[in-house]
């Protein structure tokens, strides 16, 4: 199992450039891994259309990137380190992060506890 989120922005993101530990960062064809022993958070482009409470939140949501930590008992060093991920991305873009429940907030809303 694991725990998946999303960001949504307005266009592309140049993930290199605002991934926390950006060098450490490993591509597997379109997909970025950042791999420790015990857990990985992975980040990848899809290109589903936006939900509605997505573009009520952030009206010109239109690009999707999927943020996943695996396995979903990573422990809090895992937690950590997606919150910092997620935060990033969003901050980066202007755009919204959505929680697994399909509630959207910006880059300095919502809880990881």
């Amino acid at each position: 199992m694991s725990m998946d989120l999303a960001v949504w922005s307005d266009g592309e993101i140049l993930l290199q450039n605002v991934l926390p530990e950006s060098s450490a960062w490993v591509s597997y064809q379109e997909e970025l891994a950042y791999e420790k022993e015990s857990w990985q958070v992975l980040v990848m482009p899809g290109s589903e259309t936006p939900e509605v409470e997505v573009l009520q939140k952030f009206p010109k949501a239109s690009k999707v990137y999927y943020v996943t930590l695996e396995p979903i008992s990573a422990g809090p060093e895992g937690y950590e380190f997606l919150e910092k991920v997620i935060r990033s991305l969003a901050k980066s873009c202007g755009g919204v992060w959505v929680d697994p429940y399909g509630v959207a907030y910006f880059y300095n809303e919502g809880s990881f506890e």
